[in-house]
């Protein structure tokens, strides 16, 4: 009979930013222990809050799934003597496994022949034997980007492991983590609720957490809640003239942050009013996690709210926060009011004092190889002539000149998540023009998963320079990312050179750039003897990653973009270009015709030394034929390259196919006489390129249905 399961990890309150992934890893963890144990299960759900990491498991099995395990002993070949008696051999194997000889089977094994073995059936254990063990090897495989230790223990988590419940049906499963012991016993809400509650039954967690202890486990219902309840101050209280910014970050913390929401309308004074929108949005938002509310045009009202965890006194809270909030906007006030009396120019002199990191210089440094960067990079771009204008050049400079200058700011020194917020407010208020202002904020773009990419022109191409510029210092510097350790979040700088780059369709070689980003570097640091191509290459290879990663999450084929890659391509567009035109011909199911005379022709020139063709060498027909052949396709080929136009280079590579197969049917290439035999081989090679110049097919995998 199957019984219900819950198991409850209590934890001192949890950041926002691990509950996701301990959600995510308990579930895997737990999913696979009990697949692997033969324990079959209906669902598992997994609930998270500020103090618990939770998993539901619906019809849990009582027992293992029963299993036939096959033994085998010796080959029958040598288990029996002459006469076909059994020897030692098939004796002491029967008696090993307390059978007789004539209880034993034959068993073929593939590619070695019969053996002598036994099939036997395993019948599966209690369910609850096997709990403890596997609750226990789930809790501790559970890990988060930010771990530590407490008091003498070795175990890492989160935060201190507290209380652990574990219920199966009625009855306590029994295992201990460090010195905490499991029971079934929870807890609510730490002050509304604080004393413990008795799970007797795991299917009845759920309304116990919520009707004893305050506690909804879920956060889909808690997110619920806190929109219904901003829904109905909206259409009720406000009558459709006032909205809450329901940021969806902050949106995110906030449900993580409370096990029972409640909502709170507080107010602050209107002298506030006057300070930037979004650096007045900001600071409502970020440090206390308040919602900000705006008017039916879009202004910032003295509205806001707040999101309590289980209340007793709303009139008492409502004025703390209040209070609160009064003293960050008196803050940001004071702080907005001193850097109006700086310029630029000033805080570009203090960026000069600002580490960037350790053995490639300051900010100041950084800021003025943006400058050269973002030119360089506009210039570079192939198919937009109009990023080299006089206009566009001059916003790139001046945005790359004070994209940086906000951080020596009073208030992004008191709050840094303003950066680029602040820039942008205050280039605005020094009469910068709206390009150069947006850029400054957008060249942080994508600051975090799901966030947005630049819109403008200058704040593209200057992300993707800064990116790069930080990309490539970092590597120079020998602080590259290793297994889940990103600390710089260089991964999610290289996703956004790519989704910029893609974005903005921007037709660059990568490799120049991040050859003209390390020469900037080594005109003002010394790196020790490093190799710069290898350098190079290994960045190249780093941000190329990122976007294999974008084509998994789409769930394409990644042997196409090694093909593609193999062409010695580096630029983004181009490549993403060239792998449509080959994933679209490979849906045609004519692939083999290029793929095959590739595929030949790169095998026989294998580990050979190449040299010229020499037409006057030619005897045969098609050889003759071929070479012509190669002549007329190179250049209409090229052609086809040279404007982008991949899906005709595949029609044209199909067509010579046909001529290759044919030289290699009639045609002998290793031919006895030496200069006959290295002309052809010379001919083969230049075959090879023909198709490289589009992309190395040698490496698609071909599977049955494309043959």
């Amino acid at each position: 009979m199957a019984k219900n399961f819950i198991l409850e990890i209590g934890t001192e309150e949890l950041p926002p930013s691990c509950m996701d992934e301990g959600s995510a890893g308990l579930k895997s963890a737990l999913e696979n222990n009990l697949k692997n144990s033969r324990i079959k299960f209906e669902s598992i759900r997994t609930f998270v809050s500020s103090r618990r990491i939770a998993a539901y498991a619906d019809n849990l099995d009582d027992f293992q799934s029963p299993v036939v395990k096959t033994v085998t002993g010796p080959p029958k070949s040598i288990a029996f003597d002459e006469n076909g008696e059994p020897n030692k051999a098939a004796t002491g194997f029967a008696k090993s496994l307390g059978v007789q000889v004539c209880d034993l089977e034959e068993i073929d094994i593939s590619g070695k022949g019969i053996y002598l073995g036994k099939r036997m059936k395993e019948d599966g254990r209690k369910t609850a034997e096997l709990l403890p063990g596997i609750i226990r090897d789930t809790v501790l495989s559970l890990t988060f980007k930010k771990q530590m230790y407490w008091g003498d223990y070795d175990i890492r988590f989160a935060r201190p492991i507290r209380w652990l419940a574990a219920v199966y049906g009625s009855k306590v499963i029994d295992f201990e983590i460090g010195t905490v012991r499991s029971s079934n016993i929870t807890y609510g809400l730490r002050k509304l609720y604080p004393e413990p509650l008795i799970i007797d039954k795991a299917e009845n967690y759920f309304s116990l957490l919520k009707k004893r202890g305050g506690v909804i486990a879920s956060p889909g219902e808690r997110r619920s809640l806190i929109l219904e309840a901003f829904s109905s101050l909206e259409n009720e209280r406000w009558k459709g003239k006032y909205h809450v910014v329901a940021d969806h970050e902050l949106m995110d913390d906030v449900v993580n942050l409370v096990e029972n929401p409640h909502i709170i309308a507080g107010r602050f004074p209107e002298q506030f009013l006057y300070i930037p929108k979004d650096i007045l949005i900001e600071a409502i938002q970020y440090h206390q996690k308040y919602f900000a509310v705006i008017s039916e045009n879009g202004d910032v009202t003295t509205d806001f709210i707040i999101v309590a965890n289980g209340i007793r006194d709303e009139d008492k809270v409502r004025r703390g926060n209040e209070r609160v909030l009064r003293a960050r906007l008196s803050d940001a006030s004071f702080f907005l009011e001193e850097d109006r009396k700086c310029s630029f120019s000033g805080w570009r002199k203090k960026l000069d004092g600002v580490i960037f990191y350790s053995g490639i210089g300051t900010m100041g440094d950084k800021q003025k190889r943006l400058e050269k960067l973002t030119c360089y990079l506009a210039g570079i771009i192939k198919n937009r002539p109009d990023l080299k204008n006089e206009k566009m050049l001059g916003n790139l400079k001046k945005a790359s000149s004070c994209c940086k200058c906000d951080l020596v700011t009073n208030m992004v020194v008191e709050f840094p998540e303003l950066q680029g917020i602040v820039g942008k407010e205050y280039a605005r208020e020094k009469g910068e023009n709206p390009g150069v202002a947006n850029a400054i904020f957008e060249h942080y773009q994508p600051r975090f998963a799901g966030d947005g990419l630049p819109v403008s022109e200058t704040g593209r191409i200057l992300s993707i320079a800064d990116k790069i510029d930080t990309i490539t210092g970092m590597f120079l510097a020998g602080n590259i990312p290793s297994g889940s350790e990103d600390p710089f979040a260089l991964r999610r700088k290289a996703s956004g050179i790519v989704l910029s780059t893609l974005e903005g369709k921007y037709d660059y070689e990568l490799k120049d750039l991040i050859i003209k980003a390390s020469e900037l570097y080594l005109s003002s640091f010394d790196f020790g003897g490093t190799d710069m191509g290898k350098a190079v290459l290994n960045i190249m290879e780093f941000i190329m990653a990122r976007y294999r990663f974008l084509l998994t999450k789409k769930g394409k084929r990644l042997d196409i973009l090694d093909a593609v890659l193999g062409s010695g391509c580096s630029s983004i567009v181009d490549i993403d270009k060239r792998y449509s035109a080959i994933e679209k011909f490979i849906e045609k199911g004519d692939i083999n015709k290029i793929y095959l005379p590739m595929f030949r022709s790169k095998n026989i020139i294998a580990k050979k030394e190449f040299g010229e063709v020499r037409p006057e060498l030619f005897l045969e027909k098609y050889e003759k034929e071929l070479y012509d052949a190669l002549l007329r396709r190179k250049k209409g080929i090229g052609a086809y390259l040279e404007n982008g136009k991949y899906p005709e280079v595949m029609d044209a590579l199909r067509e010579f196919g046909s001529t290759v197969d044919k030289f290699f049917d009639e045609v002998l290439v290793m031919a006895p006489e030496e200069n006959l035999m290295r002309n052809r081989i010379n001919l083969v090679r230049k075959i090879v390129d023909l198709y490289l110049d589009m992309a190395d097919f040698s490496k698609l995998v071909i599977t049955a249905a494309e043959e």
